[in-house]
């Protein structure tokens, strides 16, 4: 018999599929950005993924009065490159907006890496089961950008633990992630989801209110210290 957490991360994983095809095929960026809105919530899927997997938890962030953008990228290219794309998106986006950037496992280090590398003025980060000591798993993936995802790489090296409030979420039953520790990032608030798998954890109700917790956190503490640039 299938055991219960199987059969969870293959629904999972079906689920991704029905969301990437509803948007016409997926490949594509979609943002909701008021002219007028101040906080900006950024998502970033992980490895042969895409934006649209992010659907139903952005929906919970956009009915809490946030707007949010993904960003999608081709699992073919080189991390560097892929990076410097999404630190351009989310310049644009920060312009005149409180920035938060919300990534799933290889999206939480292209995230971390536009921040140190490009400078993404971010206030804070949560990243949903990603590798930050890498994950043996990716030594057996031939593309360019598993090699950022392998223990030890030179992307891995570079990276220091963020200067924002970091919220890590770790699968406990991912099988991506190897090991499933690599999750709980140094520095990082670290949170434990046991009994989930890496893609079932985009779903999971418990992941939801962690995210969505950490972004109203991130809220208050923005409206008790406005921005020094707010009135440019």
């Amino acid at each position: 018999m299938i055991s219960v957490m199987p059969l969870r991360e293959i629904a999972a994983v079906a689920r991704q599929g029905w969301l990437i095809g509803a948007r016409t095929l997926g490949w594509s960026d979609r943002a909701v950005l008021e002219p007028e809105s101040t906080h900006a919530v950024a998502f970033v899927h992980g490895f042969m993924a895409a934006g649209p997997v992010f659907d139903p938890l952005r929906a919970q962030v956009e009915a809490d009065g946030m707007d949010t953008l993904d960003f999608t990228y081709a699992s073919t290219g080189r991390f560097e490159r892929i990076a410097a794309e999404l630190a351009a998106r989310l310049h644009t986006a920060a312009d005149g907006r409180r920035l938060a950037l919300v990534g799933h496992s290889l999206g939480g280090l292209l995230a971390r890496w536009a921040m140190q590398k490009h400078g993404v003025p971010a206030e804070t980060l949560i990243t949903i089961a990603t590798p930050h000591a890498g994950t043996e798993i990716a030594r057996r993936w031939p593309l360019p950008l598993a090699r950022a995802l392998r223990p030890g790489s030179e992307v891995l090296a570079e990276l220091a633990p963020p200067t924002v409030p970091h919220l890590a979420i770790v699968a406990g039953r991912d099988t991506m992630v190897r090991p499933v520790s690599s999750a709980a990032a140094d520095g990082a608030r670290v949170h434990w989801l046991h009994e989930v798998g890496h893609n079932a954890v985009l779903y999971d109700d418990e992941a939801h209110r962690l995210v969505t917790g950490a972004l109203r956190s991130w809220r208050r503490r923005s409206a008790e210290h406005p921005r020094s640039d707010a009135a440019e």
